[in-house]
């Protein structure tokens, strides 16, 4: 009996940490710790160019020239941001998407408008504690897309989706951004709280260090041009009749 009633108390912890929620204030992002920059000049890191340069501020339009971010969280925050932030596009991907997107301003170059923004946003997976600075603290991040590449970050035509995709980037076309921010990390409030925890601001809280990119360089992404494409098809296609005859 004591073994059965061990299980069910061990069960019922086990199911409140996979559906625990934390709340965020999704829909105050600062312009002085959040500002987009696209990058002209230099290839995103996470396809071998540089991790630094300069830019201009991000176009105001909401069509193929606007950008879309969405916010990033991970594992358990373990004092120190050295090692955590993804270099690679295989490390970005064992990031969780918070289902919070934004995309860039219409009234003013590079500043972002939260989608369906609200004062508290709940994001499931993020576990909370029962005040400031208590429960898991997690690493949190933002990542910034050009609209070219997909207007969501998850899902079957989500934006990391395209950015495997050689095939598709070589039928953009037109050249294409990608970044991400600096990281932050947030023990975030519980549901009941409102507007949240903090996640963009220029210094510390209760609930920990929030974002703070002054410039968020989107840099280029590589697209691969549609002549060497057609090489490498007509290649491909070469070899198969090559067999064929043999």
């Amino acid at each position: 009996m004591k073994k059965l009633v061990l299980t069910s108390i061990f069960t019922l912890a086990l199911a409140g940490g996979v559906f625990a929620q934390g709340n965020l204030a999704w829909n105050v992002i600062s312009p002085a710790a959040m500002t987009a920059v696209t990058n002209a000049t230099t290839y995103s890191p996470f396809f071998g160019g540089g991790s630094t340069g300069n830019g201009t501020v991000g176009s105001t339009a909401l069509a193929s020239t606007g950008f879309y971010y969405e916010l990033l969280y991970t594992g358990t925050y373990n004092g120190s941001t050295a090692g955590v932030a993804p270099t690679t596009l295989s490390g970005l991907g064992t990031w969780t998407d918070s289902g919070l997107e934004a995309t860039n301003s219409i009234a003013s170059a590079g500043k972002l408008v939260p989608v369906a923004g609200t004062p508290g946003a709940t994001v499931a997976g993020m576990n909370a504690g029962s005040g400031p600075g208590t429960g898991t603290t997690n690493y949190i991040m933002l990542v910034g897309w050009s609209a070219n590449l997909g207007t969501t970050w998850g899902g079957a035509n989500g934006a990391y989706t395209h950015l495997q995709s050689s095939s598709y980037l070589s039928s953009l076309g037109t050249e294409a951004f990608f970044g991400i921010s600096n990281l932050g990390f947030t023990s975030p409030a519980t549901t009941a709280t409102s507007p949240g925890a903090t996640v963009f601001g220029t210094a510390s809280t209760p609930y920990g260090t929030p974002i703070n990119s002054l410039n968020t360089p989107l840099y280029l992404v590589p697209v691969p041009e549609p002549g060497t494409m057609a090489l490498a098809a007509l290649g491909g296609a070469s070899l198969l009749l090559f067999r064929r005859r043999k």
